[in-house]
């Protein structure tokens, strides 16, 4: 039995065999992450106070109604004559806002700008969860492909086992050569916990991202598995165009360039606490005293009043609210602006760093396929050497191991480079 080749195909079958039964693609979970969110949930809630407040905003701009009725009780001791001691009063009293400087005008405005910052910061919030199911899915990719490579190790180490016990056995191995072989078994199914607790931590990972009870199944189906090498993808774009593209689409950065035009407005708004503010104002009431019992109607007719007035009010000293207003309004301006300064930097870091992630794991899964090319060549020699004597089993066990070592090396430059380039298109706005 040529133990070599069954060692490669059931590394290289492994990866095939992955993912054969799943039922959550890459699409599914960004899709289930965007609906189920608790952090986006939270965004949307802020999406609504920011409604709320404009509309609160716009109630400036509406003149007020309101109803009065009063119940009193009084006593006067020193009077002479029957008293009821119960007057009841009942009146209406309107007003409306002339004239407020421009406050409400301002405030409305920053608030429409605000919502739509908002909902901008919503969509980031969006990517940042996208993000965090791109790098825990193909971090579980990653842990399967590993743990089915143990899996096929761990039986090809029992079968060598027991093909060197029949050895042993018929006189053609010492019993070191047999000891040496079952330590391996042993370790390849150490390594297979490892790659089993790997997976399980990878999926608690994901399962949490996308709010999924653990009471649930739950396995991934991937084509990305069935890629083997970067020249099957997409190339990736110059960086010019990757960050032309990812600064014009980001929505931080709009959210932020809205924050700065709301902190403008609110300056100014600040500025109004000076201004002359006129508003129109009417009132109607009435009143009567119950102890007259036979002259309501009239009480209620020689008591009715009504009153319309024009109220100006000019601030002359504040004591310096209004400055300071002004002050903390052109610092929270001032904090807007470097923000957005800080947003941009990080996003041109981010995007060069995925570019350069992204080349670099290419020519290393390129690599990594030649290495494992290599290294099978290598155990090719290293078994007839072994069949021949010309090898001891301890060399023959360091070169199989160095083939694992490589194809757990393609493994992780397999999926570094599809996370570069999947990220790279989330910042493209691709994955929206």
């Amino acid at each position: 039995m040529n133990y070599r080749k069954a060692i490669v195909l059931g590394i290289f079958a492994s990866a095939s065999l992955v993912f054969a039964d799943g039922s959550w693609t890459l699409s599914a979970c960004l899709k289930q992450a965007k609906e189920k969110s608790l952090k986006l949930e939270s965004a949307k809630l802020r999406e609504q106070k920011a409604d709320v407040s404009l509309e609160q905003a716009k109630v400036g701009n509406y003149p007020t109604l309101s109803a009065s009725i009063g119940n009193t009780l009084y006593d006067s001791p020193f009077r002479d004559g029957p008293q009821d001691h119960y007057r009841l009063s009942a009146g209406l009293s309107a007003s409306y806002t002339l004239w407020d400087g421009g406050s409400t005008r301002l405030s409305i405005q920053a608030n429409e700008i605000n919502k739509e910052a908002t909902r901008l910061s919503t969509k980031e919030t969006e990517r940042s969860v996208q993000e965090s199911v791109l790098n825990a899915y193909m971090n579980l990719l990653a842990a399967i492909e590993k743990l089915h490579t143990a899996d096929a190790t761990v039986e090809l180490a029992k079968a060598e086992f027991e093909h060197y016990n029949t050895l042993f056995e018929a006189g053609s191995i010492t019993k070191k050569d047999l000891t040496q072989s079952q330590a391996n078994v042993l370790q390849k199914e150490a390594s297979q916990l490892a790659a089993q607790l790997s997976v399980n931590t990878a999926k608690t990972t994901l399962r949490q991202l996308l709010e999924l009870p653990e009471s649930e199944a739950f396995d991934v189906s991937a084509p990305e598995s069935e890629i083997q090498t970067p020249d099957a993808l997409t190339p990736i774009p110059t960086l010019d165009a990757l960050q032309a593209t990812a600064t014009e689409t980001n929505p931080g950065l709009k959210s932020d360039s809205l924050a700065i035009q709301v902190a403008k407005k609110n300056t100014e708004i600040a500025g109004k606490g000076k201004s002359i503010k006129v508003s129109l104002g009417a009132n109607a009431s009435t009143g009567l005293q119950a102890w007259e019992s036979k002259k309501y109607g009239s009480q209620l007719k020689n008591g009715y009043q009504h009153s319309v007035s024009l109220n100006i009010n000019i601030p002359i000293v504040d004591g310096g609210a209004t400055e300071n207003k002004v002050l903390q309004a052109q610092i929270s301006e001032t904090e807007s602006q470097v923000a957005l300064k800080e947003q941009a930097k990080t996003l041109e870091n981010n995007i060069e760093k995925l570019y350069l992630n992204a080349l670099s794991a290419d020519m290393q899964w390129k690599a990594a396929i030649l290495q494992v090319e290599a290294e099978n060549e290598a155990l090719q020699v290293a078994e007839e050497q072994r069949n021949v004597g010309a090898l001891t089993y301890t060399d023959y066990l360091t070169q199989k191991n160095r083939l694992e070592s490589a194809q757990s090396t393609l493994t992780n430059a397999k999926y570094t480079s599809l996370l570069a380039r999947n990220l790279l298109d989330l910042y493209q706005g691709k994955l929206d």
